[in-house]
């Protein structure tokens, strides 16, 4: 059977959040086996383009593939290659903006789902790009939200971003003024931002709140303060491995001795319920930077999906 490629159009008709959020869960559960494995991500770059590679096996799912893409300073490009886990032969490329969106906002549903208090309604979204767009859809995924509250510089795009998500999920969102507005009502939080400093104040938490950092992805960016990390009494993230390299959030925290990584959880530890909250107050932390596997997962639905419904263009290999 030739490999199929499939288009960013085909991966919306596929594939949603609800199913990204199935399989990422699957994923994490499949890691915390011993059953599946992650390639961390590493960066080479020419002087004007980065290119960026990570990948993914889950054995149980007899899945395997990779994820690429480069980025500039105005544009970044996506691929998924998804391989048969029998015979080795590829299966698809797919282009992965959309994916990687669902992905990643994925991650944080998984987190929410688990760490979040059961009666979670305040969303507070702190970024108007379309990674707060899928970051919002995954967390509605899995509370019941009555409300959520935006914030983004720009007032304009902050307006705009929130009736579209009003029309997306039929919750009310609301455009908020200040970042303290979005956070000291908040049930849980999202930072989706390209920021390179603290995004909000650790002051502003109140009790119970779940956050979930899923901006930052280079050593030298951070969204949360030291405060944030001081309050947050079960902090995991995705991958140890992958967070050495890439989670600027935990740098500071880390060398003044306030965070250990022997005691920052993984998702998986998460996700089967090894580590879980104990009480309604404690405050829960997730930080993500993203992972080939997830890729793997969302991209090998698409691909059953694709087959089922003879969608794809044929290469000629």
């Amino acid at each position: 059977m030739s490999a199929i490629f499939l288009s960013e159009e085909d991966v919306r008709q596929l594939v949603n959040m609800s199913d990204a959020v199935k399989v990422t869960e699957q994923a994490f559960q499949h890691l915390a086996e011993g059953e599946a494995f992650n390639q961390s991500r590493g960066r080479l770059r020419t002087n004007d383009v980065m290119l960026h590679a990570l990948a993914g096996v889950d054995r149980k799912a007899n899945q395997l593939g990779w994820k690429m893409y480069t980025t500039t300073r105005n544009a970044a490009q996506f691929l998924v290659g998804i391989y048969n886990g029998t015979s080795g032969t590829l299966e698809a490329l797919i282009e992965a903006d959309y994916l990687g969106q669902l992905r990643t906002g994925a991650a944080s549903g998984v987190a929410t789902k688990y760490l979040a208090r059961d009666d979670s309604e305040i969303l507070g979204l702190i970024g108007t790009g379309l990674q707060a767009r899928t970051q919002a859809w995954a967390i509605a995924e899995v509370r019941h939200l009555k409300q959520i509250l935006v914030f983004g510089r720009n007032a304009e795009r902050r307006e705009a971003f929130a009736k579209h998500l009003a029309e997306d999920l039929s919750i009310e969102v609301i455009p908020c003024k200040s970042v303290e507005q979005v956070v000291e009502p908040a049930d849980v939080i999202v930072t989706a931002t390209t920021s390179k400093s603290p995004v909000f104040e650790g002051k502003w938490l109140k009790a119970g709140t779940h956050i979930n950092a899923a901006g930052s992805n280079f050593l030298k960016k951070t969204e949360l303060d030291l405060e944030t990390l001081k309050k947050a009494e079960i902090v995991t993230c995705d991958s140890r491995d992958q967070c050495r390299l890439e989670a600027g959030d935990f740098v500071e925290a880390l060398s003044q001795d306030i965070l250990s990584w022997e005691n920052i959880a993984e998702l998986s530890d998460v996700a089967t319920g090894k580590v879980r909250r104990e009480s309604a107050e404690q405050i829960t932390l997730f930080k993500s930077v993203g992972l080939g596997i997830q890729d793997v997962a969302l991209g090998s639905l698409v691909v059953e999906r694709a087959r089922d419904r003879k969608m794809g263009i044929e290469l000629p290999f």
